[in-house]
């Protein structure tokens, strides 16, 4: 039976990911800050090579998603802690468990990208990053790190999902942010009003469906070993958009509340990836529609129909 390694596999990708193999009939085998299951091992404090090791040497993995990542944080150096330092760790102690090819995806991100202007859009993976957090920052040294890997013939891939979106997904997320607040509306746990930031924004979003798929044929297809890949629709869609046809889905009276706190310090206005390179590799296109994504987000949220 074949066997994977999940890195952050309790967290909310983790999670449709581990189901989504189990359900191919693969062995999974988890790394993450809450074990929940016999296969699923607690993140070693501090995670080195030499904590890495034993579980490694447990699963015998014939391939690793390493998802695990911070997208928040007090302290700038958590995020290169866990963003970068982790992936390094986990890298040098499959190499000491005799598992150097082993395939590993490596889950960057479009943040890496940084701001960008129109004609520069939609964004390829041949675009130069220029991440301004240290989010985006600390996920593009992992990626650096995975591509200095892989000129020295070892199996990695990097992608670089958008805005990935579906049921019980972060709350802090904008797309999870306004179906928590229309639930409660719904619900008559608040006012009617919706508090939102900046609506005018486009963001390109991926269904969760869609990305763990697509991790799963990419890390099987040994040409695609080396190459970083967006994955995306192509699709800018205004938040303001989605509000709409979150309102029209639930049928409800909702107004909207501009909220300053909401704002963001740098507001890009418009950021969607070319999925071109996926295609030309893969001939994968996105199965789940926006709205069928917004529908099951909205119906976890409200824990019902909508």
């Amino acid at each position: 039976m074949t066997r994977v390694l999940i890195t952050g596999v309790n967290g909310f990708c983790g999670r449709h990911l581990a189901n989504y193999l189990t359900a191919q009939a693969v062995e999974v085998y988890g790394i993450s800050r809450v074990s929940s299951s016999p296969r699923e091992y607690r993140l070693p404090e501090p995670v080195s090579v030499s904590t890495l090791c034993p579980i490694i040497l447990v699963a015998r993995p014939h391939y690793v998603f390493h998802l695990a990542g911070v997208t928040a944080a007090d302290e700038p150096a958590t995020f290169y802690h866990v963003n970068t330092a982790y992936a390094a760790n986990l890298l040098r102690a499959l190499e000491k468990s005799g598992y150097r090819n082993c395939p590993v995806l490596l889950v960057g991100s479009a943040a890496e990208y940084g701001e960008v202007t129109n004609e520069q859009l939609p964004i390829t993976e041949s675009h130069t990053p220029r991440p301004y957090s240290h989010y985006g920052i600390s996920k593009l040294a992992q990626t650096q790190l995975g591509l200095a890997e892989a000129r020295s013939t070892r199996p990695v891939i990097i992608v670089r999902p958008f805005n990935i979106i579906g049921a019980h997904m972060p709350a802090h997320l904008v797309v999870q942010s306004l179906a928590l607040q229309i639930a409660d509306i719904l619900w008559r746990r608040r006012s009617s009003a919706v508090r939102v930031g900046n609506l005018q924004s486009a963001r390109d979003f991926v269904d969760v469906a869609d990305v763990v798929e697509v991790y799963w044929r990419l890390i099987q297809a040994p040409a695609a070993y080396g190459e970083i890949f967006n994955v995306c629709s192509g699709i800018p869609v205004k938040i303001s958009d989605v509000l709409s046809k979150m309102v029209e889905l639930v049928n409800a009276d909702i107004e909207i509340e501009v909220d300053p706190s909401r704002f963001k310090p740098v507001e890009i206005a418009v950021h969607y990836g070319s999925p071109e390179k996926l295609l030309r590799f893969l001939d994968y296109r996105l199965k789940k529609s926006l709205e069928s994504s917004l529908k099951q987000i909205l119906e976890a949220a409200c824990g019902g129909e909508v």
